[in-house]
């Protein structure tokens, strides 16, 4: 009988910007400080971010706000880039401050790509996906085979459980960049929630090598050889993950169940029995359904 075993990876948005620039102070105020702004277009404007931020998960940190946690995302409190702060008021679930700044950065970023491409994730993440797409096909009229709406277009599609959809734009995506590592991240989520281990494990093993200590990467290749029944390389990876991140029952479940496998009962056990309470009904019936399997802890 095969095993299932709980997914924890979540299908990524992107892009980013974090362009360096100053605030402006009331003494610097002169006539020219009330011209018109200039339109940008798409390409004066990055579509990455850059500078010292730090986050747990760092394989795709440059070119997501996804990546960053609540606290991580301090780290930008310093930068004035309106994009930016969309990004974060949306992530933060203020929608209507967000959509408010994103109205006042019309004049100057209309003609950019990366503006409605972050006006579409806002629409997205609030689940409203036919506003969603209509700003990613916007950000598609501005820049033919965009990738971060074309990878969100993904994102959309697979939230709604629509995973064939989400593959063609996760591979159209990927095949229009080598280099833009989101897609290529999402399309192994993807092959994991199919079952598709073989398909999945050189994508993460691609994204590991670049960033070896990345904590969701480390949970994809031992999900990648758990499924693969290759329970001694999967604990490989999976005990690299921090022994403080482990309690967590979305890492914990896994590594317990690996033990298992890998006939180390008492270790199993031990991990279970040190996790944190699980929050959420899916979670919560793993949780229990593990603890059956290693003796009705």
């Amino acid at each position: 009988m095969k095993t299932s075993i709980f997914l924890v990876l979540f299908f990524i948005v992107g892009c980013a910007s974090d362009k360096k620039s100053s605030s402006l102070s009331p003494e610097k105020v002169t006539n020219d400080s009330f011209k018109k702004e200039k339109t940008l277009k798409t390409s004066e404007v990055q579509d990455f971010y850059e500078g010292n931020a730090k986050a747990l998960s760092p394989a795709l940190q440059d070119e997501t706000i996804d990546r960053f946690n609540s606290d991580e995302l301090t780290q930008f409190s310093e930068s004035s880039d309106p994009l930016l702060q969309i990004s974060i008021l949306c992530k933060g679930g203020k929608y209507k401050e967000a959509f408010e700044r994103a109205a006042t950065a019309f004049n100057r970023y209309q003609k950019v790509a990366l503006y409605w491409n972050m006006i579409g994730s806002c629409h997205l993440n609030q689940g409203s996906f036919r506003k969603a797409l209509l700003f990613y096909n916007k950000a598609l009229e501005l820049k033919p085979n965009y990738v971060p709406a074309l990878n969100n277009i993904g994102v959309m599609y697979s939230r709604q459980g629509i995973y064939q959809k989400a593959q063609v734009a996760f591979e159209r995506a990927n095949n229009q960049s080598k280099f833009a590592k989101t897609p290529r991240y999402n399309l192994g989520k993807l092959y994991l929630t199919y079952g598709l281990a073989d398909l999945a494990l050189p994508i993460f093993h691609g994204l590991l090598s670049t960033s070896p200590n990345d904590v969701d990467l480390l949970n994809a290749m031992g999900t990648c050889h758990f499924l693969r029944a290759d329970y001694k390389n999967a604990l490989n990876f999976y005990e690299q993950i921090p022994v403080n991140l482990r309690k967590n029952p979305e890492y914990g479940l896994n590594i317990a169940l690996a033990m298992k496998k890998a006939n180390r009962p008492e270790d199993a056990k031990k991990t279970f029995l040190d996790l944190e309470n699980p929050s959420g009904n899916e979670m919560k019936r793993y949780y229990t359904s593990i603890g059956k399997m290693l003796g009705d802890i």
